[in-house]
């Protein structure tokens, strides 16, 4: 039978264990990968290594999977063999994985995680109240391209037989079947969900703090602005992004768009402003909120009967949420901070590529100077090693672009 704990030592998870925290979306995943990244001396000094050198391990998580982030795409190759091989040379300390992209595994790929990660492998599920999660979902979704207004894709998501593309967003964020899923695969003893909600605040870094062994208060002591933290956007800011969306979307690469959208205009948005009297709190259709009760109340019965260890209150997940008759579903007007610090964003953007630019071309010079210097040393060396030099240092800096 599950159990409603508080964070304590007995959360506490075994020496050398592998933590994979697989989301779900908007429970504070943002804010711990941030946290876990700034703080990744402190963290092996505790006995925790988070591996890797990036904020997250999404892309190591979607290439074990077979999945690939944005249109027209395809998953990182090497990325999850680089991860692991960093994973099996630690033999000291427990290690701590993860993406909120390992939710979208199906039944069979949570079980190639079991077999993959062995008997040190414990999961961890971040759950939140389903009515209220639709919302921030949406507006995620619309910061990577959605361009549907936010009632139409309510419609979509919460209908019993939605199209091809709200099918599997649906089914990842089926918060019942996750839990389910990997308590198959890896055993209920082996996962552990954690509840997250306003009014427990400080229950996931707790928690986190807790299964690994780290100094109480640790995780918070991380420097979070709006967007290392995620925080929400609201309608107005949203249907900016959506509005240039539906121009852009078709006319950019997914890695231009991130360049240009999510990393600058939106990024720009959520670190730089703050909500006012001038913006709209997103609030569900009652319609909406009832049948997002309903489909709760299903996923805490199929959790709590999972046997799976429970951090929280599982009763917060189908608690009832803020909802209206007639709520404002969309918006023609954007706040002028916004859309200025939106502008102000791509600006930035644009001087950090000329500063790339410039760096590349300084770094192309010496390589050429290289070159001329090498010719000059001997025939022996002239034509063979000048060319190598130039095609491998080459390639470097046109790679050192394409990741700016």
């Amino acid at each position: 039978m599950s159990t409603s704990t508080a964070p304590t030592a007995s959360l506490q998870l075994p020496e050398r264990s592998v933590l994979l925290h697989i989301g779900l979306m908007k429970t504070g995943t943002t804010s711990l990968q941030n946290a876990a990244a700034a703080l990744r001396p402190q963290l092996l000094a505790q006995g925790v290594r988070y591996p890797g050198t990036q904020v997250n391990h999404r892309s190591a998580v979607n290439d074990f999977m077979g999945h690939s982030w944005g249109w027209d795409t395809t998953p990182v190759e090497g990325a999850w063999r680089r991860l692991r091989a960093e994973i099996d040379l630690d033999t000291e300390h427990r290690i701590w994985i993860g993406h909120e992209f390992g939710a979208n595994a199906d039944d069979a790929t949570a079980a190639r995680w079991r077999t993959e990660l062995g008997e040190r492998a414990h999961v961890v599920v971040t759950l939140r109240n389903y009515g209220s999660i639709l919302p921030s979902l949406w507006q995620q979704m619309t910061k990577e391209g959605e361009r549907t207004e936010f009632e139409p894709w309510l419609r979509g998501v919460l209908s019993d037989d939605p199209d091809h593309e709200l099918r599997s967003f649906r089914d990842r964020i089926d918060q019942g079947r996750v839990v389910t899923r990997w308590a198959e695969a890896f055993g209920p003893e082996n996962v552990t969900v954690v509840v997250v909600d306003k009014s427990t605040p400080e229950l996931l870094f707790d928690a986190f703090e807790s299964m690994l062994a780290l100094e109480p208060g640790l995780l918070r002591t991380a420097k979070l602005d709006g967007k290392a933290s995620n925080r929400g956007m609201s309608l107005e800011e949203a249907e900016l992004l959506r509005r240039l969306n539906l121009k852009l979307r078709t006319q950019l690469t997914w890695l231009e768009y991130c360049k240009w959208l999510r990393d600058a205009a939106s990024t720009a948005v959520l670190r730089w402003r703050r909500t006012g009297e001038h913006d709209t709190k997103l609030v569900l259709p009652t319609w909406a909120a009832q049948v997002a009760e309903a489909r709760a109340a299903e996923h805490v019965e199929q959790i709590a009967a999972s046997g799976v260890r429970v951090v929280g209150d599982l009763g917060l997940l189908r608690a009832e949420v803020r909802s209206a008759e007639n709520p404002a579903l969309h918006s023609e007007v954007v706040p002028m901070d916004a859309a200025v610090e939106a502008i102000l964003g791509v600006i930035r953007q644009g001087r950090r590529e000329e500063d790339r630019l410039a760096t590349a071309r300084d770094e192309i010079a010496e390589l050429e100077e290289a070159a001329r210097a090498r010719r000059k040393a001997g025939p022996a060396l002239s034509e063979a090693s000048g060319r190598e030099l130039v095609r491998a240092l080459g390639s470097r800096v046109k790679r050192r672009l394409r990741r700016g």
